[in-house]
C-alpha cells in the first residue's frame, strides 16, 4: 500500500512539473525564432502516454492555433496511428523546436540546441516515455545524434538513453518515420513507396507499444564524432 502511494505521489510530482516546465517554455525568447512566430508551440496530449511523438517544428497552421500536428499533416498522422489502432489521446505531441522558423525553414543547428537544451531534454525525462517516434529528418539527427536521413533509417528500432532523474538513468525505443508532411508530397501507395513503408513502421509500434511482441533487434548507430571514419581499433 505504502509503495503504491509513493509512486502515486511520484507521478503527481512529475506532472506537476512538466506542467511548470510547459509553462515557462511559453515564454521563451532565447533564439532568433520567437520574434518571426506568432506563439511558442509547446506540445500537446497525455503526460501519462508511454509513446512520445517528436517532429521537427510548428508550420504555419500550428504556429496559427498554438498546437503541434494540426492541419493536412496532423490529420494525417491521427490516419496513421488510427490505421494500427493507436489513438492520439494514447501520445504526447512535440518538436524538436517550438516556434514556426521563417518560411517553414529546417531549423538551424544552434535553434535546435538551443530548444532541446532548455526544453525538450527535459520534458522526455519527466514523461519517461517507452516508445519514441521521431518524425522527420530534423528529429531524428538530433534524438539519434547522426547525419543520417530518417530514409535510411526508419523500419528500425533504436534504444534512447535519457536522464529521469540524477544519477538515474532510463532507456526508451525509438522508430525513426516518415514526416506526415513529406508523406503528404509523396501520396502514391504502391509497395516500397514512403506511404506503403510507413504503414509497415506504424503496425511494428503499435505491436511494441501494446505489448503484442518485443523488437527482434535494437540498432546502434555510431558516435557522431566517429560518423565516417574507419574502425582504428
Amino acid at each position: 500500500m505504502l509503495l503504491g502511494k509513493s509512486r502515486l505521489e511520484a507521478d503527481a510530482a512529475r506532472l506537476a512539473a512538466l506542467q511548470a516546465l510547459e509553462r515557462r517554455s511559453m515564454g521563451c525568447i532565447a533564439c532568433r525564432l520567437r520574434p518571426g512566430c506568432t506563439g511558442v508551440v509547446v506540445a500537446e496530449g497525455n503526460p501519462a502516454a508511454r509513446l512520445v511523438i517528436v517532429g521537427e517544428g510548428p508550420g504555419r497552421e500550428e504556429d496559427r492555433v498554438g498546437r503541434p500536428f494540426v492541419g493536412e499533416g496532423g490529420a494525417l498522422l491521427d490516419r496513421i496511428l488510427a490505421s494500427a489502432g493507436i489513438g492520439r489521446d494514447e501520445a504526447y505531441l512535440t518538436n524538436t523546436v517550438r516556434c514556426r522558423p521563417p518560411a517553414d525553414r529546417p531549423p538551424r543547428p544552434d535553434e535546435i540546441g538551443t530548444c532541446t537544451a532548455l526544453w525538450l531534454d527535459a520534458q522526455l525525462a519527466l514523461l519517461r516515455p517507452r516508445v519514441i517516434l521521431s518524425l522527420g529528418n530534423t528529429a531524428t539527427q538530433h534524438l539519434l545524434r547522426t547525419r543520417r536521413g530518417v530514409a535510411s533509417l526508419r523500419g528500425q528500432w533504436f534504444g534512447l538513453n535519457y536522464d529521469a532523474a540524477p544519477g538515474e538513468a532510463e532507456q526508451a525505443l525509438l522508430m525513426p518515420m516518415f514526416h506526415p508532411a513529406y508523406l503528404l508530397r509523396n501520396p502514391a501507395r504502391t509497395p516500397g513507396t514512403p506511404k506503403a513503408l510507413t504503414w509497415r513502421d506504424i503496425r511494428e509500434v503499435a505491436a511494441v507499444l501494446h505489448g503484442e511482441k518485443q523488437p527482434e533487434h535494437v540498432a546502434q548507430l555510431v558516435p557522431l564524432d566517429m560518423d565516417g571514419q574507419p574502425g582504428l581499433f
